[in-house]
């Protein structure tokens, strides 16, 4: 996986940063937000709990994947400004994703004769 900052825009106004990222993925399944998280507070020398992955997409044949990123300067600017929702979405990130149970397989009823 190979990340690739296009555009990095300073905004006072809001206290962050706004990232256009490119990240080229040859052999690799397409980037989960933890990873692009990971790898973006390493390149941009910030803390994983300000970074807000807007969105990540990629078309449909392609090893592309083109995002977008906010980088807050800090966590009060992000409670202000960011939804519940993309919170929520990020809040768990540092985890392991949960293991779901598969329900177990209902047996056929017999049918009356």
């Amino acid at each position: 996986m190979e990340l690739e900052i296009k555009e990095n825009n300073d905004n006072p106004l809001l206290q962050r940063k706004e990232i256009k990222l490119v990240i080229n993925h040859e052999n690799d399944s397409t980037p989960k937000r933890n990873q692009v998280i990971r790898d973006l507070s390493e390149q941009l020398k910030a803390k994983k709990e300000l970074i807000i992955i807007d969105h990540l997409k990629n078309k449909y044949g392609k090893t592309e994947t083109q995002g977008y990123a906010k980088v807050y300067s800090n966590i009060e600017a992000l409670k202000a400004i960011e939804t519940k929702p993309s919170m929520a979405r990020h809040a768990n990130l540092a985890s392991e994703p949960k293991q779901t149970k598969k329900p177990a397989e209902e047996k056929p009823k017999e049918e009356a004769k």
